[in-house]
C-alpha cells in the first residue's frame, strides 16, 4: 500500500511538473522605429520589414546621412516597401544601393517608382502590381503577409501612385498610408474598420486637411495611431497638439524613435 502511494505521488509530481513546462510562449513584441520622414523599420522577432526608408538626401525633410544608411543597408531587411516614388520616400540611388548588398529582399512599390531605376530591375526580386482605384492585392513572404491597397495621393499630386501597405507579422497588423488622401471612401472601400489594425502610421498633415480627422480615425479603428512625415522643426508644436487633442497618438520623428507594443 505504501509503495502505490509513493508511486501515485510520484505520477501527480510529474503530471504537475509536466503541465508547468507547457506553458505558451511569449508572443513577440512588435517595434515599429523612426528611420527618417516617413520611413520606418517594423521588427518583431526576427522579421524585418522597411518602409519608406530607401531615401536622401533631402533638402527639408530628415534623412539618414551616408554612414547611417551603410549601417541600415547592413543590417538588412525580408522586406523593402515604397509607398511612392516621390524623393521623400524613395531615391533611385539608395534603393539601387540596398538592393545590391541585400539580394533576397523583396522590394515592393508602384509602377511609377519602378521606372526610376535602371539596371536593378533584371536581378532584384520585385513586385509592382499596376492598381487602380481601390484595388487592392496581397502576398506573403517569409511568414509575412502584405496587403497592397491602391490609396489615392492627396492633393494637389493625385496623379502620383500611391500605395499604402498593411503589414502582419506575428499576430500584428501595422498600416502605413504614405500621402494618401484619407476619407470615408477610401476607409470603406478597403474595408479598414474590420482589419483590426494594431498601429496606424499616418503623415503629419492628415489633422490640418481633414477637419474631420477624428471622426475618419474612430471609421479606421485602429489600436494605435502614429504620426510620421513631421519636419524637425515641427516636433515641438505637434507633440503639444498631440497632448491637447489626440493624447493617445504617438509620434515617430526625431526623439521620437520608436513605438513598442505588447500582448
Amino acid at each position: 500500500m505504501k509503495k502505490l502511494f509513493a508511486t501515485l505521488t510520484l505520477l501527480s509530481s510529474v503530471n504537475v511538473w509536466a503541465n508547468s513546462s507547457q506553458v505558451a510562449p511569449v508572443p513577440a513584441e512588435l517595434v515599429v522605429e523612426h528611420v527618417a520622414n516617413a520611413g520606418v523599420k517594423i521588427v518583431s522577432g526576427d522579421k524585418v520589414t522597411l518602409i519608406d526608408a530607401l531615401f536622401g538626401p533631402h533638402s527639408r525633410f530628415n534623412f539618414l546621412d551616408e554612414q547611417e544608411f551603410k549601417r541600415l543597408s547592413g543590417q538588412g531587411a525580408d522586406l523593402a516597401l515604397t509607398t511612392h516614388a516621390h524623393s521623400d520616400h524613395f531615391h533611385p540611388q539608395q534603393t539601387t544601393a540596398f538592393l545590391k548588398e541585400n539580394e533576397e529582399t523583396l522590394w515592393v512599390t508602384t509602377p511609377q517608382t519602378i521606372k526610376h531605376l535602371g539596371r536593378i530591375t533584371d536581378s532584384a526580386h520585385i513586385i509592382s502590381p499596376e492598381l487602380t482605384g481601390f484595388e487592392s492585392q496581397h502576398f506573403s513572404h517569409e511568414s509575412i503577409k502584405v496587403s497592397v491597397l491602391s490609396f489615392p495621393h492627396m492633393a494637389p499630386q493625385t496623379q502620383t501612385q500611391n500605395y499604402a501597405y498593411l503589414v502582419e507579422v506575428n499576430g500584428w497588423k501595422v498600416l502605413h498610408v504614405g500621402d494618401a488622401d484619407i476619407n470615408a471612401e477610401v476607409i470603406a472601400a478597403h474595408q479598414l474598420a474590420q482589419k483590426n489594425i494594431d498601429i496606424l502610421l499616418i503623415h503629419d498633415l492628415f489633422p490640418l486637411v481633414k477637419e474631420n480627422y477624428q471622426a475618419l480615425l474612430e471609421q479606421i479603428n485602429a489600436r494605435k495611431v502614429a504620426f510620421v512625415h513631421v519636419m524637425d522643426k515641427k516636433v515641438k508644436p505637434l507633440t503639444q497638439w498631440l497632448k491637447d487633442n489626440l493624447p493617445d497618438a504617438a509620434l515617430l520623428a526625431t526623439g521620437h524613435e520608436s513605438v513598442v507594443l505588447k500582448r
